[in-house]
């Protein structure tokens, strides 16, 4: 079997990962945070990832969400098919699994007929062509108003992994055996560089945790990572241009943390984003202050943002719930990108005492006296909750969602589709856990 095909690693799979800010229910909120409608996922809506992968992504999102329909998109046949199965094994209805390239599935299905499109992990891994059949299926299936995903390495935190990843394909091409193997061999040179006191090393200390930290990975992550010919990361700035051109506006991030800069800019940054001409030059000078290695980017096809009436009526209308382990009540620490950041008790007491107690929706929670004329303030407060992992929106309809305790039996009992043990699903938040949540 030949390694790669165009350029992507093909010989070993790609490890199960899910990813919370893919899901249909969080897409929804925050899009609506932002101040922009969303497709409702309390209605029946179509969902599509493009390179899923081994499918855990997918069948997650199915499994918890009933009312959606799901289909997903790679073009590795092979790799698909561990999804299909469990999937039938589950008799999980709502998910389909094509395997095709993506220019090939754009062509056979219908123009806008998609409310959510996800691609994550593969916009910076993929040669330009295939950018630009990606950017073409999003403008051809992307309805009005509907919401697309991107997630990509970016500058400038990952560019000196540019060179790191140069070197271990250059390494490849010397090396028999499987795609794993020789990363595995990388790996040691990369490790024997690093101890040698290379000067690459030296000038950029993270090099060294980041060496740690793939030392950690299993082998065929790395492979998919930094084997793939075309992996390079992207300037935020081109891809909202790309995006532009296949008629989506950038909206915001999925990350709802990043779309509060209060949050996620050093303090002294911040009054320089002020009055920047355009969203690709001020997401730039952002990707710049927090030293951004991944970005996880919202588009939505003909933006339409919400006036101030319609925005509070439909932010009163999300409801929340306090995750598992949540706190119950004080003040927080958010531990993000610029360091240790405090949510005051003041805001944050009253919030958490109201979610442990039960689900209450946002209109309920703009009465407690904290927040009673600060309904911005509660919605920045609700975001970090939610990116916290302290509390997560409720889906809005009550149907059944059968299959969850299947795909709960194959994540504790099979390695096929997802490393065992790593995830449980939460069909009441529409969806997936880590397995060691209370």
């Amino acid at each position: 079997m030949n390694a790669t095909r165009d350029g992507y690693v093909v010989d070993v799979a790609y490890p199960g990962h899910f990813h919370r800010e893919t899901m249909p229910l969080w897409l929804h909120a925050t899009a609506t945070a932002l101040g922009f409608g969303a497709p409702d996922p309390a209605r029946s809506y179509r969902w599509c990832e493009l390179g899923c992968g081994g499918g855990l992504n997918t069948l997650l999102a199915a499994a918890t969400n009933p009312l959606g329909e799901f289909v997903g998109v790679d073009f590795n046949a092979a790799q698909l098919e561990p999804a299909r199965n469990a999937a039938s094994d589950a008799r999980l209805a709502n998910v389909e699994f094509v395997a095709a390239d993506v220019d090939m599935f754009a062509r056979g299905q219908p123009a806008a007929g998609f409310d959510f499109i996800v691609l994550h992990g593969i916009w910076s891994w993929v040669s330009r062509e295939t950018q630009l059949a990606l950017r073409n299926a999003v403008a051809r299936l992307l309805r009005p108003g509907g919401i697309a995903y991107v997630g990509y390495m970016c500058h400038p935190g990952a560019s000196s992994m540019a060179a790191i990843g140069k070197l271990l394909r250059e390494h490849a091409r010397h090396l028999p055996g499987s795609s794993a193997d020789k990363v595995r061999a990388g790996l040691r040179l990369l490790r024997d560089l690093a101890d040698a006191g290379s000067g690459f090393v030296a000038e950029h200390p993270g090099i060294a945790r980041q060496i740690e930290a793939m030392e950690r990975e299993p082998a065929g992550y790395l492979a998919h990572e930094f084997l793939s010919d075309h992996w390079q990361p992207q300037h935020a700035a081109d891809t909202i241009r790309d995006f532009a051109a296949a008629g989506c506006g950038w909206i915001g991030s999925a990350v709802p943390l990043e779309n509060i800069d209060a949050l996620s800019v050093p303090g002294n940054v911040q009054p320089l984003l002020r009055g920047l001409p355009s969203a690709p030059l001020a997401e730039t000078v952002r990707d710049l202050a927090r030293n951004q290695s991944q970005r996880r980017d919202l588009f939505q096809r003909d933006p339409a943002p919400l006036s101030p009436q319609r925005h509070i009526a439909a932010l009163d209308a999300i409801a929340f719930a306090a995750l598992p382990g949540a706190p119950r009540a004080g003040g927080l620490t958010f531990d993000t990108r610029i360091g240790p950041v405090p949510g005051p008790a003041e805001i944050f007491d009253p919030l958490l005492r109201a979610l442990a107690e039960g689900p209450r929706r946002f209109g309920e929670l703009r009465r407690l006296p904290a927040f009673t004329d600060a309904p911005g303030l509660l919605n920045q407060a609700l975001q970090a909750l939610t990116w916290s992992g302290c509390a997560h929106p409720l889906r809005g309809d009550d149907a059944p969602a059968p299959s969850c305790d299947a795909i709960d039996a194959l994540l504790r009992e099979s390695a096929a589709v997802a490393p065992r043990g790593r995830w449980r699903t939460a069909p009441t938040f529409g969806t997936a856990l880590p397995a060691t949540t209370p």
